[in-house]
């Protein structure tokens, strides 16, 4: 796979991290993807088949969140990874969580960022 879809900037209002500052809040976080797919089965022709939609992959992401607490960034990183390759079996994603620690005003952000297929999640 050779092309790439990007959604940057996505903002999702999650419950996430372990410290005392965090445990009773939802804070928001900045989710950056990359997803690797092919244009060949359609886009390159102006045609649906085969399309990687980020209208539906972001719909589909802010559902999931909604409600869920998350020790781990990290955690939160892999759980959206795993949404996108479910929606989007054939594709590679590249998912990146930034987050501004409360309590910690020395450090601008936070981030991770993990790489998933659906051949990560084949035991589940």
């Amino acid at each position: 796979m050779q092309d790439t879809v990007y959604c940057h900037g996505l903002q999702l209002t999650v419950g996430v991290g372990f410290h005392a500052a965090e445990l009773d809040i939802h804070q928001t976080v900045v989710v950056d993807l990359a997803i690797a797919c092919d244009f060949t089965r359609g886009p390159a022709r102006d045609e649906f088949t085969g399309l990687v939609d980020y209208f539906v992959v972001v719909q589909q992401l802010e559902r999931h969140v909604q409600g869920r607490r998350y020790a781990l960034i990290e955690a939160l990183a892999v759980d959206l990874a795993r949404q996108v390759v479910r929606l989007y079996p054939r594709v590679q994603v590249r998912v990146k969580v930034t987050k501004r620690p409360p309590g910690m005003p020395q450090v601008a952000a936070v981030a991770v960022e993990c790489v998933r297929s659906a051949e990560d999640f084949a035991g589940e």
